[in-house]
């Protein structure tokens, strides 16, 4: 059964053909239907949510943070990214001893050869 199939075949068994829908009711229940066949596997199960990432983190840490500065959203965002960069350039300057290990040993291993 194609995946269209199967949209329509939800989406009809959800509408009762004795009632009256309106249009928005209607792009709902199909809207419904799409989403739910989107969320499982081509066998029907469940698909399990992808975990955010440290950026998607930081950035609803920030954006609450900065929620009460009574920035518009735009600016609340644009300074987040901002600490985030500021933050990721941190993290690699403190770490420099973890790249020259790496970078030794590859070295090391190519001169093995």
């Amino acid at each position: 059964m194609t995946t269209t199939k199967q949209i329509i075949d939800k989406f009809v068994s959800s509408v009762d053909v004795s009632k009256s829908y309106s249009l928005a009711d209607l792009v709902k229940a199909l809207k419904e239907a799409h989403k739910s066949h989107k969320s499982t596997d081509k066998n029907g199960v469940e698909k399990p949510k992808k975990a955010p990432s440290q950026y998607n983190l930081f950035i609803k840490d920030q954006m609450a943070i900065l929620k009460n500065d009574g920035c518009n959203p735009k600016d609340r965002m644009r300074k987040a990214t901002e600490e985030w960069k500021r933050q990721k350039k941190t993290d690699v300057v403190s770490e420099p001893s973890d790249v020259v290990s790496v970078v030794s040993e590859v070295s090391e291993g190519s001169e093995d050869k």
